[in-house]
Protein backbone atom coordinates (compact mmCIF):
# COMPACT_ATOMS: atom_id res chain seq x y z
CA UNK A 1 0.00 0.00 0.00
CA UNK A 2 2.83 2.39 0.85
CA UNK A 3 4.52 1.66 -2.49
CA UNK A 4 1.29 2.30 -4.39
CA UNK A 5 0.73 5.59 -2.56
CA UNK A 6 4.28 6.77 -3.30
CA UNK A 7 3.88 5.76 -6.95
CA UNK A 8 0.65 7.73 -7.31
CA UNK A 9 2.00 10.85 -5.65
CA UNK A 10 5.32 10.80 -7.53
CA UNK A 11 3.73 10.11 -10.93
CA UNK A 12 0.85 12.56 -10.70
CA UNK A 13 2.06 15.28 -8.35
CA UNK A 14 5.79 15.47 -7.62
CA UNK A 15 7.53 14.33 -10.78
CA UNK A 16 5.74 16.70 -13.24
CA UNK A 17 6.38 19.66 -10.92
CA UNK A 18 10.05 18.87 -10.25
CA UNK A 19 11.13 17.45 -13.63
CA UNK A 20 12.78 20.67 -14.87
CA UNK A 21 14.82 21.19 -11.71
CA UNK A 22 15.88 17.51 -11.74
CA UNK A 23 16.91 17.79 -15.39
CA UNK A 24 18.93 20.92 -14.63
CA UNK A 25 20.67 19.20 -11.71
CA UNK A 26 21.60 16.23 -13.91
CA UNK A 27 22.96 18.55 -16.60
CA UNK A 28 25.08 20.44 -14.07
CA UNK A 29 26.46 17.09 -12.89
CA UNK A 30 27.42 16.23 -16.51
CA UNK A 31 24.97 13.32 -16.60
CA UNK A 32 23.45 12.90 -20.06
CA UNK A 33 20.06 11.61 -18.95
CA UNK A 34 16.87 12.89 -20.56
CA UNK A 35 14.00 12.55 -18.16
CA UNK A 36 10.72 11.69 -19.90
CA UNK A 37 8.07 14.40 -20.14
CA UNK A 38 4.80 13.35 -18.51
CA UNK A 39 2.02 15.71 -19.57
CA UNK A 40 -0.60 14.30 -17.20
CA UNK A 41 -3.62 16.01 -15.72
CA UNK A 42 -3.66 15.36 -11.98
CA UNK A 43 -6.81 13.40 -11.09
CA UNK A 44 -9.27 15.61 -9.22
CA UNK A 45 -9.34 14.61 -5.55
CA UNK A 46 -6.28 12.34 -5.77
CA UNK A 47 -5.20 13.05 -2.18
CA UNK A 48 -8.60 12.34 -0.70
CA UNK A 49 -9.11 9.16 -2.74
CA UNK A 50 -5.86 7.97 -1.18
CA UNK A 51 -6.78 9.15 2.35
CA UNK A 52 -10.11 7.31 2.18
CA UNK A 53 -8.54 4.19 0.66
CA UNK A 54 -5.92 4.05 3.42
CA UNK A 55 -8.59 4.50 6.10
CA UNK A 56 -10.69 1.70 4.57
CA UNK A 57 -7.82 -0.78 4.21
CA UNK A 58 -6.48 -0.13 7.72
CA UNK A 59 -9.98 -0.37 9.26
CA UNK A 60 -10.52 -3.73 7.56
CA UNK A 61 -7.08 -4.96 8.66
CA UNK A 62 -7.79 -3.92 12.27
CA UNK A 63 -11.26 -5.54 12.07
CA UNK A 64 -12.91 -2.24 13.00
CA UNK A 65 -15.64 -3.03 10.45
CA UNK A 66 -16.48 -5.82 8.00
CA UNK A 67 -15.54 -5.48 4.33
CA UNK A 68 -18.05 -3.36 2.42
CA UNK A 69 -19.71 -4.20 -0.85
CA UNK A 70 -17.96 -2.85 -3.94
CA UNK A 71 -20.65 -0.23 -4.51
CA UNK A 72 -20.57 1.00 -0.90
CA UNK A 73 -16.76 1.13 -0.91
CA UNK A 74 -16.74 3.17 -4.14
CA UNK A 75 -19.36 5.56 -2.75
CA UNK A 76 -17.30 6.05 0.41
CA UNK A 77 -14.03 6.64 -1.45
CA UNK A 78 -15.55 9.03 -4.01
CA UNK A 79 -18.22 10.83 -1.94
CA UNK A 80 -18.36 13.97 -4.10
CA UNK A 81 -18.85 16.83 -1.59
CA UNK A 82 -15.60 16.11 0.28
CA UNK A 83 -13.45 14.63 -2.49
CA UNK A 84 -11.77 17.93 -3.45
CA UNK A 85 -10.76 19.46 -0.12
CA UNK A 86 -12.08 17.19 2.60
CA UNK A 87 -12.84 16.75 5.37
CA UNK A 88 -11.29 13.29 5.47
CA UNK A 89 -14.03 10.74 6.17
CA UNK A 90 -12.94 7.77 8.25
CA UNK A 91 -14.21 4.44 6.96
CA UNK A 92 -15.35 3.45 10.46
CA UNK A 93 -17.46 6.63 10.63
CA UNK A 94 -18.81 6.92 7.09
CA UNK A 95 -19.37 3.35 5.84
CA UNK A 96 -21.94 2.53 8.56
CA UNK A 97 -23.93 5.56 7.36
CA UNK A 98 -23.94 4.09 3.84
CA UNK A 99 -24.66 0.50 4.83
CA UNK A 100 -27.46 1.27 7.27
CA UNK A 101 -30.91 -0.08 6.51
CA UNK A 102 -32.57 2.83 8.31
CA UNK A 103 -34.01 5.37 5.84
CA UNK A 104 -32.22 8.70 5.81
CA UNK A 105 -34.22 11.61 7.17
CA UNK A 106 -33.64 15.34 7.38
CA UNK A 107 -34.79 16.31 10.84
CA UNK A 108 -34.06 20.03 10.77
CA UNK A 109 -33.57 21.66 7.38
CA UNK A 110 -32.66 25.00 8.98
CA UNK A 111 -29.29 23.78 10.25
CA UNK A 112 -27.79 22.75 6.88
CA UNK A 113 -29.26 25.84 5.24
CA UNK A 114 -27.65 28.02 7.93
CA UNK A 115 -24.33 26.27 7.26
CA UNK A 116 -24.83 26.87 3.54
CA UNK A 117 -25.48 30.58 4.12
CA UNK A 118 -22.45 30.82 6.42
CA UNK A 119 -20.31 29.12 3.77
CA UNK A 120 -21.46 31.61 1.13
CA UNK A 121 -20.65 34.54 3.45
CA UNK A 122 -17.18 33.18 4.22
CA UNK A 123 -16.31 32.28 0.62
CA UNK A 124 -17.96 34.99 -1.47
CA UNK A 125 -17.58 37.91 0.95
CA UNK A 126 -14.89 37.45 3.62
CA UNK A 127 -12.29 35.33 1.84
CA UNK A 128 -12.64 36.96 -1.58
CA UNK A 129 -12.68 40.51 -0.18
CA UNK A 130 -9.53 39.90 1.88
CA UNK A 131 -7.80 38.37 -1.14
CA UNK A 132 -8.71 41.27 -3.45
CA UNK A 133 -8.02 44.08 -1.00
CA UNK A 134 -4.95 42.95 0.93
CA UNK A 135 -3.45 39.58 -0.02
CA UNK A 136 -3.14 39.16 -3.79
CA UNK A 137 -1.90 42.70 -4.65
CA UNK A 138 0.92 42.41 -2.11
CA UNK A 139 1.95 38.75 -2.47
CA UNK A 140 1.88 38.98 -6.27
CA UNK A 141 4.46 41.80 -6.23
CA UNK A 142 6.02 41.85 -2.75
CA UNK A 143 9.03 43.83 -3.96
CA UNK A 144 6.73 46.86 -4.49
CA UNK A 145 5.18 46.71 -1.01
CA UNK A 146 6.23 48.49 2.17
CA UNK A 147 7.01 46.47 5.33
CA UNK A 148 3.67 47.49 6.87
CA UNK A 149 1.75 46.50 3.73
CA UNK A 150 3.44 43.09 3.88
CA UNK A 151 2.57 42.67 7.56
CA UNK A 152 -1.08 43.57 6.93
CA UNK A 153 -1.13 41.16 3.97
CA UNK A 154 0.18 38.32 6.18
CA UNK A 155 -2.54 38.98 8.76
CA UNK A 156 -5.13 39.16 5.99
CA UNK A 157 -3.95 35.86 4.51
CA UNK A 158 -4.27 34.15 7.89
CA UNK A 159 -7.94 35.12 7.95
CA UNK A 160 -8.45 34.57 4.21
CA UNK A 161 -7.31 30.94 4.32
CA UNK A 162 -9.39 30.36 7.45
CA UNK A 163 -12.57 31.80 5.91
CA UNK A 164 -11.89 30.01 2.63
CA UNK A 165 -11.18 26.57 4.01
CA UNK A 166 -13.69 26.60 6.88
CA UNK A 167 -16.27 28.05 4.46
CA UNK A 168 -15.66 25.16 2.08
CA UNK A 169 -16.05 22.75 5.01
CA UNK A 170 -19.34 24.40 5.97
CA UNK A 171 -20.46 24.08 2.35
CA UNK A 172 -19.75 20.35 1.98
CA UNK A 173 -21.07 19.59 5.48
CA UNK A 174 -24.35 21.27 4.53
CA UNK A 175 -24.53 19.39 1.20
CA UNK A 176 -23.82 16.07 2.93
CA UNK A 177 -26.46 16.80 5.58
CA UNK A 178 -29.04 17.55 2.88
CA UNK A 179 -28.20 14.11 1.44
CA UNK A 180 -28.60 12.50 4.88
CA UNK A 181 -24.92 12.06 5.78
CA UNK A 182 -22.89 13.43 8.69
CA UNK A 183 -19.31 14.61 8.10
CA UNK A 184 -16.70 15.05 10.85
CA UNK A 185 -16.10 18.47 12.38
CA UNK A 186 -13.09 20.01 10.64
CA UNK A 187 -12.74 23.47 12.24
CA UNK A 188 -13.35 24.71 15.75
CA UNK A 189 -12.36 28.38 16.02
CA UNK A 190 -8.62 27.69 15.46
CA UNK A 191 -7.41 31.21 16.25
CA UNK A 192 -8.77 30.88 19.78
CA UNK A 193 -5.93 28.42 20.42
CA UNK A 194 -3.48 29.33 23.18
CA UNK A 195 -0.70 27.10 21.88
CA UNK A 196 0.28 25.28 18.71
CA UNK A 197 -0.98 21.88 19.87
CA UNK A 198 -4.41 23.38 20.56
CA UNK A 199 -4.33 25.01 17.12
CA UNK A 200 -3.87 21.66 15.38
CA UNK A 201 -6.73 20.32 17.49
CA UNK A 202 -8.92 23.02 15.95
CA UNK A 203 -7.57 23.47 12.38
CA UNK A 204 -8.29 20.86 9.65
CA UNK A 205 -9.07 18.43 12.44
CA UNK A 206 -9.64 15.47 10.14
CA UNK A 207 -6.14 15.86 8.65
CA UNK A 208 -4.57 16.35 12.09
CA UNK A 209 -6.18 13.13 13.33
CA UNK A 210 -5.18 11.31 10.13
CA UNK A 211 -1.54 12.36 10.59
CA UNK A 212 -1.68 11.27 14.23
CA UNK A 213 -3.28 7.85 13.59
CA UNK A 214 -1.63 6.88 10.30
CA UNK A 215 1.83 8.49 10.52
CA UNK A 216 2.73 9.59 14.07
CA UNK A 217 1.45 6.51 15.96
CA UNK A 218 2.83 3.95 13.42
CA UNK A 219 6.22 5.67 13.76
CA UNK A 220 6.06 4.87 17.46
CA UNK A 221 4.11 7.83 18.81
CA UNK A 222 5.04 8.56 22.41
CA UNK A 223 5.64 4.91 23.32
CA UNK A 224 9.44 4.98 22.89
CA UNK A 225 10.53 7.81 25.10
CA UNK A 226 10.35 11.59 25.10
CA UNK A 227 13.09 12.15 22.49
CA UNK A 228 11.64 9.63 20.02
CA UNK A 229 8.19 11.15 20.54
CA UNK A 230 9.43 14.55 19.37
CA UNK A 231 11.37 13.08 16.43
CA UNK A 232 8.20 11.28 15.32
CA UNK A 233 6.21 14.49 15.67
CA UNK A 234 8.72 16.43 13.57
CA UNK A 235 8.71 13.76 10.85
CA UNK A 236 4.90 13.71 10.76
CA UNK A 237 4.65 17.49 10.34
CA UNK A 238 7.34 17.58 7.64
CA UNK A 239 5.44 14.89 5.73
CA UNK A 240 2.31 17.02 6.11
CA UNK A 241 4.16 19.94 4.54
CA UNK A 242 5.43 17.78 1.66
CA UNK A 243 1.88 16.57 1.01
CA UNK A 244 0.72 20.17 0.50
CA UNK A 245 3.18 20.91 -2.30
CA UNK A 246 6.46 20.14 -4.02
CA UNK A 247 8.38 23.33 -3.20
CA UNK A 248 10.83 23.72 -0.35
CA UNK A 249 8.57 26.40 1.11
CA UNK A 250 5.95 23.73 1.96
CA UNK A 251 8.59 21.50 3.52
CA UNK A 252 9.75 24.44 5.64
CA UNK A 253 6.15 25.27 6.57
CA UNK A 254 5.72 21.74 7.91
CA UNK A 255 9.11 21.83 9.63
CA UNK A 256 8.26 25.15 11.34
CA UNK A 257 5.09 23.68 12.80
CA UNK A 258 6.92 20.50 13.76
CA UNK A 259 9.69 22.46 15.48
CA UNK A 260 7.10 24.60 17.25
CA UNK A 261 5.29 21.52 18.58
CA UNK A 262 8.60 20.03 19.74
CA UNK A 263 9.53 23.25 21.56
CA UNK A 264 6.08 23.29 23.16
CA UNK A 265 6.57 19.72 24.39
CA UNK A 266 9.92 20.62 25.94
CA UNK A 267 8.44 23.73 27.51
CA UNK A 268 5.57 21.72 29.04
CA UNK A 269 8.05 19.04 30.15
CA UNK A 270 10.23 21.55 31.98
CA UNK A 271 7.51 23.97 33.09
CA UNK A 272 4.15 22.23 33.53
CA UNK A 273 1.07 24.16 32.39
CA UNK A 274 -0.72 26.15 35.08
CA UNK A 275 -4.06 27.90 35.08
CA UNK A 276 -3.74 31.30 33.38
CA UNK A 277 -5.69 34.50 33.81
CA UNK A 278 -7.28 36.50 30.96
CA UNK A 279 -4.14 38.58 30.26
CA UNK A 280 -1.86 35.54 29.97
CA UNK A 281 -4.52 33.82 27.85
CA UNK A 282 -4.62 36.76 25.43
CA UNK A 283 -0.83 36.95 25.26
CA UNK A 284 -0.66 33.19 24.62
CA UNK A 285 -3.18 33.54 21.80
CA UNK A 286 -1.22 36.46 20.32
CA UNK A 287 2.07 34.55 20.44
CA UNK A 288 0.49 31.44 18.90
CA UNK A 289 -1.23 33.48 16.18
CA UNK A 290 1.98 35.25 15.19
CA UNK A 291 3.88 31.96 15.06
CA UNK A 292 1.18 30.59 12.74
CA UNK A 293 1.29 33.78 10.62
CA UNK A 294 5.07 33.44 10.30
CA UNK A 295 4.59 29.92 8.95
CA UNK A 296 1.79 31.10 6.60
CA UNK A 297 4.34 33.29 4.80
CA UNK A 298 6.09 30.16 3.50
CA UNK A 299 2.74 28.57 2.67
CA UNK A 300 1.50 31.53 0.58
CA UNK A 301 4.74 32.71 -1.05
CA UNK A 302 5.43 31.37 -4.52
CA UNK A 303 8.93 30.19 -3.58
CA UNK A 304 11.49 30.20 -0.80
CA UNK A 305 13.32 33.36 -1.93
CA UNK A 306 10.05 35.32 -2.01
CA UNK A 307 9.16 34.17 1.49
CA UNK A 308 12.58 35.18 2.79
CA UNK A 309 12.32 38.59 1.09
CA UNK A 310 8.94 39.18 2.77
CA UNK A 311 10.31 38.24 6.21
CA UNK A 312 13.37 40.45 5.70
CA UNK A 313 11.20 43.39 4.70
CA UNK A 314 8.81 42.98 7.64
CA UNK A 315 11.79 42.84 10.04
CA UNK A 316 12.67 46.38 8.94
CA UNK A 317 9.36 47.76 10.18
CA UNK A 318 9.86 50.82 12.39
CA UNK A 319 7.68 52.42 15.04
CA UNK A 320 7.63 55.72 13.16
CA UNK A 321 6.08 54.08 10.09
CA UNK A 322 3.26 52.70 12.24
CA UNK A 323 2.26 56.23 13.22
CA UNK A 324 2.12 57.70 9.74
CA UNK A 325 1.36 54.88 7.28
CA UNK A 326 -2.00 54.60 5.53
CA UNK A 327 -2.18 50.90 6.46
CA UNK A 328 -2.12 51.54 10.22
CA UNK A 329 -5.94 51.64 10.56
CA UNK A 330 -6.17 48.25 8.82
CA UNK A 331 -3.56 46.88 11.22
CA UNK A 332 -5.59 48.13 14.19
CA UNK A 333 -8.80 46.61 12.79
CA UNK A 334 -7.11 43.21 12.37
CA UNK A 335 -5.82 43.41 15.94
CA UNK A 336 -9.26 44.32 17.34
CA UNK A 337 -10.90 41.56 15.28
CA UNK A 338 -8.41 39.03 16.66
CA UNK A 339 -9.06 40.14 20.26
CA UNK A 340 -12.86 39.91 19.98
CA UNK A 341 -12.78 36.76 17.81
CA UNK A 342 -13.78 34.43 20.70
CA UNK A 343 -16.82 36.60 21.42
CA UNK A 344 -17.73 36.69 17.72
CA UNK A 345 -17.45 32.92 17.52
CA UNK A 346 -19.71 32.52 20.55
CA UNK A 347 -22.19 34.96 18.96
CA UNK A 348 -22.17 32.91 15.74
CA UNK A 349 -23.08 29.76 17.68
CA UNK A 350 -25.93 31.54 19.50
CA UNK A 351 -27.30 33.04 16.28
CA UNK A 352 -27.13 29.63 14.58
CA UNK A 353 -29.08 28.02 17.43
CA UNK A 354 -31.63 30.86 17.29
CA UNK A 355 -32.04 30.45 13.52
CA UNK A 356 -32.73 26.73 13.92
CA UNK A 357 -35.69 27.57 16.18
CA UNK A 358 -37.37 29.80 13.59
CA UNK A 359 -40.50 28.10 12.15
CA UNK A 360 -39.81 26.62 8.73
CA UNK A 361 -42.43 28.81 7.01
CA UNK A 362 -40.73 32.01 8.30
CA UNK A 363 -37.15 30.83 7.84
CA UNK A 364 -36.80 31.87 4.15
CA UNK A 365 -37.28 35.55 5.06
CA UNK A 366 -34.15 36.07 7.26
CA UNK A 367 -32.22 33.66 5.03
CA UNK A 368 -33.01 35.69 1.90
CA UNK A 369 -32.19 38.98 3.65
CA UNK A 370 -28.84 37.63 4.87
CA UNK A 371 -27.84 36.29 1.45
CA UNK A 372 -28.94 39.53 -0.24
CA UNK A 373 -26.63 41.56 2.01
CA UNK A 374 -23.76 39.08 1.46
CA UNK A 375 -24.04 39.16 -2.33
CA UNK A 376 -24.50 42.95 -2.38
CA UNK A 377 -21.16 43.52 -0.63
CA UNK A 378 -19.27 40.58 -2.17
CA UNK A 379 -16.67 41.22 -4.89
CA UNK A 380 -17.59 40.11 -8.39
CA UNK A 381 -16.69 36.63 -9.61
CA UNK A 382 -16.54 33.16 -8.10
CA UNK A 383 -14.34 32.41 -5.10
CA UNK A 384 -11.42 30.04 -5.47
CA UNK A 385 -10.92 27.08 -3.13
CA UNK A 386 -7.37 27.46 -1.82
CA UNK A 387 -7.04 23.86 -0.63
CA UNK A 388 -8.23 22.45 -3.97
CA UNK A 389 -4.63 23.09 -5.10
CA UNK A 390 -3.30 20.48 -2.67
Amino acid sequence: MILLILTFFIAFKYYPASRESLQLSLSQANMAINLPLMDIIVPLGLSFYIFHSVSYIVSIAKKELPPATALNALLYISFFPSVVSGPINRASHFLPQIATSVPRTLGNVQKPLCLLALAIAKLFLCSTWLADQFVNPVFDTPENATPLQLLVAVYAYAWQIYFNFSGYTNLVTALAALLGFTLPVNFNAPYRAQNLQAFWGRWHISLSLFIRDYIYIPLGGNRRGFLRKNVNLLIAMILSGIWHGTGFNFLIWGAIHGAGLVLLNYKNHLFPVRHCGPIITLLSRLLTFHFICFAWIFFRATDLSTAWAIITSISQLSASSLLTAAETPSLIVFLIFFIIYPQLDSLRIKLGALACRIPWFLFPVPLALFLTVVFFFSPAGLPGFIYANF
